[in-house]
């Protein structure tokens, strides 16, 4: 009877201590899931994300200068792709294609899914542009904002090439760039306070007004020239 005793109670401790070790083992195991391991399973999603695209070929290595906006080198940047946003990341815009690279660990070029990614930022002689696809002009690329209030402000950059073949020399990469100036979501094409004046007959002797007592000049190589007199003109209006 003693023995059968002793041998109920070494069952349950035995139970007892299988259910112990069970535990501490599913418990060690959360605990790693819920760091390391989820750590690598956020990595990696993430990575699927902002990695999406196709390698990247060079098809105009016999033309002239480069296809890439301000530099051919990569640049510092940040990256929003479906909502994700990616910090520290090293950008080139292909402003001839309308294409956004990435480099790889490998080597190689990827071209981002123009369709995933929402907007991004890259920075230049200490200057920082930011771009998306967003325009109300219906027009399909990358466009650099640099102002929104009531109206909005934008850049649209590009690259061309020049075809110089028939002269005996190769084709050569030239930019251009254009602003564009969006009011009550009509967007029109703008180089010079002349056209703002067209655009904004009501306001013209303001305009000119304004100008003048603050001595400023627009000029369409300078984009951001507009600012200061499209911010007074929305300000007014608040």
């Amino acid at each position: 009877m003693l023995f059968k005793k002793n041998l109920f109670l070494i069952v349950i401790i035995s139970i007892s201590l299988n259910i112990s070790v069970s535990f501490s083992q599913g418990y060690e195991s959360l605990t790693l899931q819920g760091s390391d391991k989820t750590v690598q399973i956020d990595t990696l999603r993430r990575n699927q994300i902002l990695y999406n695209g196709r390698i990247w070929r060079n098809l105009y290595y016999r033309v002239e200068g480069h296809q890439f906006l301000f530099s051919e080198s990569f640049l510092p940047g940040a990256l929003t792709v479906r909502g994700n946003e990616f910090a520290d990341v090293s950008l080139k815009y292909d402003a001839f294609n309308d294409e956004l690279l990435i480099p790889l660990k490998t080597g190689r070029i990827l071209q981002l899914n123009k369709e995933m990614v929402d907007s991004f930022s890259i920075f230049w002689q200490n200057k920082k542009y930011i771009f998306t696809k967003r325009g109300e002009d219906n027009q399909t690329g990358y466009i650099n904002i640099i102002y929104e209030g009531r109206s909005t402000l934008y850049v649209k950059y590009t690259k061309r090439i020049e075809l110089l073949a028939d002269q005996g020399k190769f084709d050569r990469f030239y930019q251009t760039s254009q602003t564009y100036y969006v009011k009550d979501s009509i967007v029109h094409p703008i180089t010079s306070r002349r056209d703002l004046i067209k655009i904004l007959k009501d306001d013209k002797d303001l305009i000119r007004s304004f100008l003048r007592k603050n001595k400023l000049k627009i000029s369409k190589n300078s984009p951001e020239t507009f600012i200061p007199l499209i911010q007074y003109l929305d300000n007014r209006l608040q």
